[in-house]
């Protein structure tokens, strides 16, 4: 019998999604770890159905990366970004 060979994993960060589309105009890339894009040459920023995550020294939610910003708790995040930022 021949030896059973393991699933490969997928990668934990690759440029895109197959379910969730990226964000309009951002240059980012989909972290399967995290669950969510992580938006290029800007700090602790998140995107996932059109919802930006943002955090400092607590969480944040936006409708657009530039804001207005509200504040919400970790249960407004997506999980990976909760175990991420694990106070």
């Amino acid at each position: 019998m021949p030896p059973v060979q393991p699933v490969p994993k997928p990668p934990s960060i690759m440029k895109a999604h197959p379910r969730y589309a990226p964000p309009p105009g951002g240059n980012c890339h989909w972290d399967n770890n995290l669950g969510v894009y992580v938006l290029e040459n800007a700090r602790d920023l998140y995107y996932r159905e059109r919802t930006y995550y943002r955090w400092d020294n607590g969480w944040f939610w936006s409708n657009s990366p530039q804001g207005p910003w509200q504040e919400t708790d970790s249960s407004g995040v997506p999980p990976g970004l909760t175990k991420r930022y694990a106070q």
